[in-house]
């Protein structure tokens, strides 16, 4: 499954805070999501800024996944689930589940994989999403 999770301010970044784009420590995990080559071109680049209330949830699996998306928890006391799967009706033995808890917890996945979400406690969550070209 093409999905890396981890926190932003836990992750190595040399100082410098950005733990997403061109730089070399970006090159980690399967399928180096968080990785953009300095001179790729991207398309489709897209920013969610949502919070969610307590209980709110995306109903059905959404369309399968292109590109990449980043979904970073910013907010305090908050409890944000994301499950993936390769599969549009999530069979648990293929389904991952993340539950982004702390400030600067993210999921990054790739192509090619079915999400749904549901937010346990009030949460405000970033997403972006790009197309490598």
């Amino acid at each position: 499954m093409d999905l890396i999770t981890g926190n932003a301010y836990d992750t190595d970044t040399r100082g410098t805070g950005w733990f997403l784009g061109f730089s070399d420590w970006t090159r980690h995990g399967p399928g180096e999501l968080l990785h953009v080559p300095r001179q790729q071109a991207l398309s489709g680049l897209c920013a969610k800024w949502f919070d969610h209330p307590a209980g709110h949830d995306s109903g059905d699996a959404k369309p399968v996944s292109e590109g990449r998306t980043v979904s970073i928890l910013v907010s305090e006391g908050s409890a944000f689930r994301i499950e993936f799967s390769g599969r549009a009706d999530f069979p648990e033995d293929t389904t991952e589940v993340v539950l982004l808890r702390r400030p600067g917890d993210f999921a990054a996945w790739g192509a090619g994989l079915y999400h749904r979400w549901h937010c346990l406690e009030r949460s405000t969550v970033m997403s972006l999403r790009w197309n490598p070209a």
